[in-house]
């Protein structure tokens, strides 16, 4: 891992905020000139500092149900859970998967279009799974904050 300098950590945040922004755009915030931020961003795209760019799509595309699911895992063996959760990863309607300290071992995050979907997903990813003692879900009502942007510190 490598130490991020302000200017890095600037353009970082940045491009947080908007990820199609040039290095033209990004020299007016950032004093450095458009090659240098080329350089920079192109560095933190080869060595996975940047993982992608993606869009963020509004809630008013179409009708999605949301649903908080939190997980307990029958056991821990290291070999089915990892089994588990690479399943998880690989159904498009998991949106987050959280390991957790303390009573749960996941949150999963969910997005479907509807109740049947999401009955669907239940039966199928975690209902029928010998890893999943139990899971509990919480439906979300409303969203009011969404973002994907880590608080990156510009000290």
């Amino acid at each position: 891992m490598r130490e991020w300098d302000g200017y890095d950590r600037r353009l970082l945040a940045l491009l947080q905020e908007n990820a199609l922004a040039t290095a033209e755009d990004l020299a007016r915030d950032v004093a450095l000139s458009p090659s240098a931020i080329a350089r920079r961003v192109r560095r933190m795209r080869e060595d996975g500092t940047i993982l992608a760019d993606r869009a963020v799509v509004s809630g008013e595309v179409g009708p999605f149900l949301s649903a908080m699911v939190d997980v307990q895992l029958d056991r821990h063996a290291l070999q089915p859970v990892e089994e588990f959760l690479r399943r998880l990863e690989r159904r498009p309607e998991v949106q987050v998967i959280f390991e957790l300290a303390g009573p749960l071992d996941l949150m999963v995050l969910v997005v479907v279009d509807d109740m049947d979907a999401f009955n669907a997903f239940a039966d199928a990813a975690l209902g029928d799974d010998p890893a999943v003692r139990r899971y509990e879900t919480r439906f979300v009502k409303r969203r009011r904050k969404f973002t994907t942007a880590w608080p990156i510190p510009l000290d």
